[in-house]
């Protein structure tokens, strides 16, 4: 009798100890947001965590359903972690004037008050002495940069593919005025909020930089201006800067990234 309330307690507060094992595959919810785990075949070695963030209103799914990096990084012994993000702009909070039919999405305080100390606690996994590492595309890239300078002692390494990092240049923005309301009435907003490239004075994590040239989404200056930027305040920081002459805003050109950004992360494991 007494086993048979504990099984329901657990069933009805979706808890799960520490001792028990991670999935295959398994979607969690935390604090309301859906979050995807996968781990290894019992016949690879975990190496390490890789978080996969999703684009605006892209699906959790997308990345491996689209791409390689879910097969690859699985097989060279990475735990994946895929959370759903929607249409969120990874802001750091919400306003009054943030569309209020936006204000369901998570803000970064999801992950670093929500996500990572639920994994931390419960599985014992994105700890401070592991190889974690990020990797996200267009708004996703911009997710990567300020996740990195929140928990700069979290991460090893992170590549943004397709982003953009300061909403300044883009005052017309249909998301961005959205989240932080016309430029012009919340200028402190656009040019201190959230804005990648005023807070990089702070950066410090080792960084993959991608982005196409023919892109017409994101302009491929945003991340131009990303990496001097990170190189006039951080010269000796490892940080690789790809330019593809030929490429758009979609996955095939995210996918093609794949092999250089693992490489890469291979490259910085202790």
């Amino acid at each position: 009798m007494k086993i048979l309330i504990i099984l329901i307690i657990l069933i009805t507060c979706d808890i799960v100890f520490a001792q028990k094992p991670l999935k295959q595959y398994q979607t969690l919810t935390i604090d309301g947001q859906k979050c995807d785990i996968a781990i290894p075949p019992d016949s690879i070695k975990v190496q390490g965590n890789l978080i996969l963030l999703p684009g605006w209103n892209f699906p959790k799914e997308d990345w491996c359903l689209k791409s390689s990096i879910c097969k690859k990084a699985l097989n060279q012994g990475y735990r994946l972690i895929m959370p759903e993000m929607g249409k969120s702009t990874y802001q750091s909070q919400n306003y009054p004037e943030t569309r209020k039919d936006w204000l369901q999405y998570p803000t970064r305080k999801w992950f670093t008050g929500s996500l990572i100390p639920y994994l931390q606690k419960e599985y014992q996994i994105l700890m401070e002495n592991e190889n974690n590492f990020l990797v996200g595309l267009s708004t996703g890239a911009r997710g990567v940069l300020l996740l990195t300078l929140d928990l700069p002692s979290l991460f090893r390494g992170a590549a943004a593919l397709s982003g953009d990092y300061d909403q300044t240049l883009i005052p017309h923005d249909g998301v961005m005025n959205g989240f932080y309301g016309p430029f012009k009435q919340f200028p402190d907003r656009w040019k201190y909020h959230d804005n990648v490239i005023y807070l990089m004075k702070f950066y410090q994590t080792p960084l993959y930089i991608g982005h196409g040239k023919l892109d017409k989404i994101i302009p491929y200056q945003q991340s131009e201006i990303l990496f001097q930027h990170i190189k006039k305040i951080a010269p000796d920081l490892n940080v690789i800067y790809h330019l593809d002459e030929k490429a758009k805003h979609d996955y095939t050109y995210w996918d093609s990234e794949v092999n250089a950004i693992l490489a890469f992360f291979k490259s910085l494991h202790k």
